[in-house]
């Protein structure tokens, strides 16, 4: 993006709103949603565009759920606070198309809303639900190879489905999650999470979803939790073996990470 003709403003000292977007995005190109210096990712892309769009110097904006490199999202909420003038000048539909039309097709509004100030999209948020989706075919598809997991093995889709049940429930998801490094002096980090469904959607064609809702994720949750049921459809473990591998607490037991280019943060649950 250009920054010729832009007119920054220095930041209002008068009353602010906060502003909700829902954001769909492709994440192939992206080095995952959070904010790194001089690397690609959805944060800054949408932090950049909103500064130019709004016409401010800085917009810190907060997600419902971080998503890892090559993750994509088609509910992911965003919220960020900005003085009432600069909104003013540029309207909340003016906003989305402005935004849209300088980071689409990668990154899209969906929506834009003035919310309560007390509005977080994080921490008022009541629950997330995810989405992979698997090709079981034997042949790949140049066409949905950068939002499937293509397996080629086949798979026996009623021993997937009686693997989601011991995970329904709150549980400590040590076996499922990269360990976050402890902090000198803090408590350790609790992976206790409360999952509320998780269910498989067989769409024909070869193509499996697998739906999982939950009050909060830890880090790779989903992709462990997805890559340890497709073993179980592969024969490789049982479904029986699920409860125990959630209670061994040892990310050794369960299976290996399933791709993230077949993962989409499908919805966020504020009510």
């Amino acid at each position: 993006m250009s920054d010729e003709t832009i007119d920054v403003r220095p930041p209002a000292e008068g009353p602010t709103v906060t502003v909700k977007l829902v954001v769909a995005y492709d994440g192939s190109a992206f080095h995952g949603f959070a904010a790194q210096p001089e690397i690609k990712t959805v944060a800054g892309t949408l932090m950049r565009t909103l500064e130019r769009v709004l016409r401010v110097p800085a917009i810190e904006i907060t997600c419902a759920g971080r998503t890892d490199a090559g993750v994509h999202a088609w509910g992911q909420v965003v919220s960020f606070v900005v003085d009432t003038d600069a909104l003013d000048r540029c309207g909340t539909v003016e906003l989305q198309q402005a935004v849209n039309k300088l980071c689409a097709p990668d990154v899209v509004v969906r929506s834009v809303a003035v919310v309560d100030d007390a509005f977080n999209a994080r921490f008022s948020a009541r629950s997330r639900l995810y989405r992979y989706t698997i090709l079981n075919d034997p042949v790949p598809d140049p066409f949905l190879h950068r939002t499937t997991w293509h397996v080629a093995a086949p798979l026996d889709v009623r021993a997937m489905i009686l693997a989601c049940d011991p995970f329904i429930g709150e549980h400590d998801f040590s076996s499922f999650c990269r360990r976050p490094k402890p902090m000198p002096g803090a408590e350790p980090v609790s992976l206790t999470r409360r999952v509320l469904s998780a269910r498989w959607e067989d769409t024909g064609d070869g193509i499996l979803h697998f739906w999982i809702e939950a009050n909060a994720f830890c880090h790779q949750m989903v992709r462990a939790i997805t890559g340890t049921i497709v073993e179980a459809g592969k024969g490789k473990k049982r479904p029986g073996d699920i409860m125990g591998i959630i209670n061994a607490r040892d990310r050794h037991a369960a299976g290996d990470l399933a791709p993230g280019h077949g993962l989409c943060l499908w919805a966020v649950r504020y009510d």
